[in-house]
């Protein structure tokens, strides 16, 4: 016990020793302090004066520096000589001339791709748009000076602009070749991807009442506006159409192959792949059926037969599967390829070796069905 009495003294000698030494180098280290700003409170106060100067400076510098000098951009060129540089901190655009290493353009919202041969590309500042020569990249429709909302690349000459609310074509001296005639759907674009675009004379437009059709090059209706929507002309010649959620396919001359009936039309190089009711077939494009059968994919049916020493089910692979054909389900004979079933039902279990249950599309009732698709259990 003497001994810890000992020990306790000394720990608390010590730390009183500490903590008076240290007091006392504080109170010498404030009054040194204090005598000397009695003594050069003027030269002090000229240092930090211009220290906080200096640093003020060189922060003003180095942030110019850093955002004029050193901005981190990407190029990509419109043609062999003009370059788009694009500025990701404002999110804008600036041509430059790679020859002769100038800046042509002020900073603008953003420049288009090239599309094609055409002569120029499109260029955004808020609210307004314009065009750009590609060659030169020189302003050739001022965007300032038009009351151009909206505008969309040259093609075959013309270039559609939005004025006013309305769709019209220029040519590239800036010229209305086709007035300003048609209404614009800015959403009805985005959700069909319209790029009113000429293609072989022919141009997707929308009218008043929001369905689409085709125009020529002189703004004449080659197909009424009746549709949905109205897809690009493919390679094979051919464009689908849509309404009501149902599809047709109509020609290059804007006539109908096949009239908007159609759960889904795909085309393919050599033909058409057709859905409807359930069913999906091939045709070549004069109609004739090449594949008269087709499924997205197939399903194996497995139905119970008893019970393991775990008491659980055991299952049986049967001679069925089940088969899909936009997104629907029918039952197909897995062993001639025979299908016993449209592919009109939402889901297909098979409930014993003979008996399926399956489910209607719209209703979501369940019902059972033979093997040859005969109802057994009523609605």
């Amino acid at each position: 016990m003497r001994l810890f009495n000992e020990i306790f003294e000394l720990l608390v000698g010590l730390v009183t020793l500490i903590s008076t030494t240290t007091i006392a180098l504080g109170r010498l280290g404030l009054r040194w302090l204090r005598k000397l700003w009695n003594t050069r409170r003027a030269q002090i106060g000229k240092g930090v004066f211009y220290g906080a100067l200096s640093a003020i400076l060189l922060l003003l510098l180095c942030t110019f520096i850093d955002t004029t000098l050193c901005r981190d951009y990407y190029d990509y060129y419109i043609s062999d000589r003009v370059m788009a540089r694009y500025y990701y901190d404002t999110e804008t655009t600036q041509l430059y001339d790679s020859k002769e290493q100038r800046d042509i353009t002020d900073e603008v919202g953003w420049v288009s791709d090239v599309s094609g041969d055409a002569p120029y590309v499109v260029y955004a500042i808020p609210h307004r748009r314009g065009y750009v020569n590609v060659e030169s990249g020189e302003i050739a429709i001022d965007a300032k000076e038009n009351n151009y909302t909206n505008a969309w690349v040259f093609s075959e000459g013309l270039a559609a602009v939005v004025k006013e609310g309305k769709v019209g074509f220029i040519n590239k001296h800036n010229e209305v070749m086709i007035p300003f005639q048609y209404d614009y759907h800015p959403d009805k674009c985005k959700m069909c991807d319209i790029g009113f675009v000429f293609r072989n004379g022919q141009c997707v437009m929308i009218n008043a009442e929001g369905k689409v059709g085709i125009i020529n090059t002189q703004g004449e209706w080659i197909v009424e506006p009746q549709y949905d929507e109205v897809w690009c002309l493919q390679d094979t010649g051919y464009r689908n159409v849509v309404l009501n959620s149902k599809y047709g396919a109509l020609d290059k001359d804007g006539k109908v192959v096949y009239p908007t009936e159609y759960g889904y039309i795909g085309q393919l190089n050599d033909g058409f792949e057709l859905t409807k009711g359930g069913r999906m077939w091939k045709e070549d494009f004069e109609g004739n059926v090449v594949i008269p059968f087709m499924v997205d994919g197939t399903y194996y049916l497995k139905y119970p037969n008893g019970y393991d020493e775990f008491d659980e089910i055991t299952y049986t692979l049967s001679d069925y599967v089940m088969y899909e054909v936009l997104n629907c389900y029918g039952i197909m004979n897995r062993i001639t390829g025979e299908p016993i079933t449209l592919a009109i039902y939402s889901d297909i279990n098979m409930i014993s070796e003979g008996v399926f249950e399956v489910q209607e599309y719209d209703s979501y009732e369940y019902y059972h069905i033979d093997t040859e698709g005969n109802l057994l259990v009523g609605k």
